[in-house]
């Protein structure tokens, strides 16, 4: 039997059973693709990320990312999680130097590290600068979809097209109770109107004039195979330069600060800090950092098989 070492985590929070649950399996170089994505299915987890040799001479290790039914070049909650699994199994020390890079299908990535007490407390990620374009699709009908009416979409601010690798469509919402009433139906994929990828449907409340308090949040992929996601961490990083596009995100000093509240309806209460630096009215650096929690730890058991390769 090959025996995978894995870890599991809830992501972007302090405290077990919130977040977002994520499996991490380790030396992941013995499993093929296919076996990679079988096991994802199994976790049915949003996101399983294996953990394989660095093919950048800079990264300590590459990341592959699976949801239960696609590969991601990139996500949020598997890079901070993974992150924090491997302070788990002694890849990351506090002796290491800050930041790391983690390879991604969007290269690497770097990682702050922030230590307390020799463990890791938190991690920053930076990801690549979004690129937004206009959505097209009917408001009336993507209301629908969503089981909302028309008048619950916010109709002073564009819906977009957004991503740092991996695509949303950023909708704001007029009020918290339409956030909290939203429930996608089948019709949503076509009503989202995306034509190049699945992309996920962002809900959010835009924030007050106070700015002091999390941003709500939802996200929908039925096309990655995720009903409801507790935590997003690559939308969220567009998601602050968002925001900051449209003024609703105060800079101080070029750099605005967001907390992003998401799960809450699911159970699963995550927090995502966001930091967006502008400089000459260009998006020029986007961090998403948090927590995580290792609850579990142990080994997946698969069959041998001969000439495995992970390519």
């Amino acid at each position: 039997m090959r025996r995978i070492r894995s870890t599991q985590l809830d992501v972007f929070t302090s405290e077990p059973f919130g977040g977002n649950q994520l499996a991490v399996f380790h030396d992941a170089a013995q499993l093929t693709a296919a076996e990679m994505q079988a096991i994802a299915r199994e976790m049915n987890f949003s996101e399983s990320v294996f953990t394989l040799p660095a093919t950048e001479p800079t990264a300590l290790v590459r990341l592959r990312i699976f949801t239960p039914e696609v590969e991601l070049p990139f996500a949020g909650h598997p890079v901070i999680g993974a992150t924090f699994a491997l302070a788990a199994v002694g890849r990351i020390t506090p002796d290491i130097a800050s930041p790391i890079a983690l390879e991604t299908g969007v290269g690497p990535l770097a990682i702050e590290l922030l230590f307390a007490d020799g463990r890791l407390s938190f991690a920053w990620m930076r990801q690549p600068i979004p690129t937004f374009e206009p959505w097209s699709g009917d408001r009336a009908a993507l209301a629908a979809s969503l089981g909302l009416r028309a008048g619950d979409l916010r109709a002073d601010l564009p819906i977009e097209r957004g991503s740092a690798g991996v695509p949303f469509i950023y909708i704001p919402l007029a009020s918290q109770q339409a956030l909290d009433q939203a429930q996608p139906g089948p019709g949503v994929g076509a009503a989202l109107h995306d034509a190049v990828a699945h992309a996920g449907a962002y809900l959010f409340v835009p924030p007050g004039p106070a700015h002091d308090q999390p941003v709500a949040t939802r996200m929908f992929a039925q096309g990655m195979g995720i009903g409801e996601d507790a935590a997003t961490g690559s939308a969220a990083g567009p998601f602050g330069a968002y925001l900051v596009r449209h003024g609703l995100a105060p800079l101080e000093d070029d750099l605005a600060r967001i907390t992003v509240a998401q799960g809450v309806q699911m159970g699963r209460p995550s927090q995502l800090f966001v930091t967006v630096e502008q400089r000459e009215d260009a998006i020029s650096q986007v961090r998403v950092g948090g927590e995580s929690v290792v609850v579990a730890q142990g080994e997946f058991l698969l069959p041998d098989q001969p000439n495995t390769t992970s390519a």
